[in-house]
């Protein structure tokens, strides 16, 4: 399917999309439909590309997020990048 048949979504549903889509995680039609919908939405499409480059970031600085003193939850996302 290409982008122009792709299904519309609002940015609450593309929102939700973009950290599998960031991660390569996101299915075909989520894939296609998040795509179309960045082609059009400046807001979401910076959300996209500041999610990529805040996780290279941290990936460039290979910091061991185990002894920061973070909450569980901030911890574990760190982790899963």
């Amino acid at each position: 399917m290409s982008k122009d048949k792709a299904r519309d979504i609002d940015c609450q549903e593309a929102l939700k999309l973009v950290a599998a889509y960031v991660d390569k995680q996101a299915e075909g039609d989520d894939t296609e439909a998040l795509e179309k919908h960045l082609d059009s939405c400046r807001h979401c499409f910076d959300r996209v590309e500041f999610e990529k480059l805040f996780k290279n970031r941290l990936r460039a600085l290979k910091v061991d997020v185990s002894s920061m003193n973070l909450s569980p939850k901030v911890r574990q996302i760190l982790e899963d990048l």
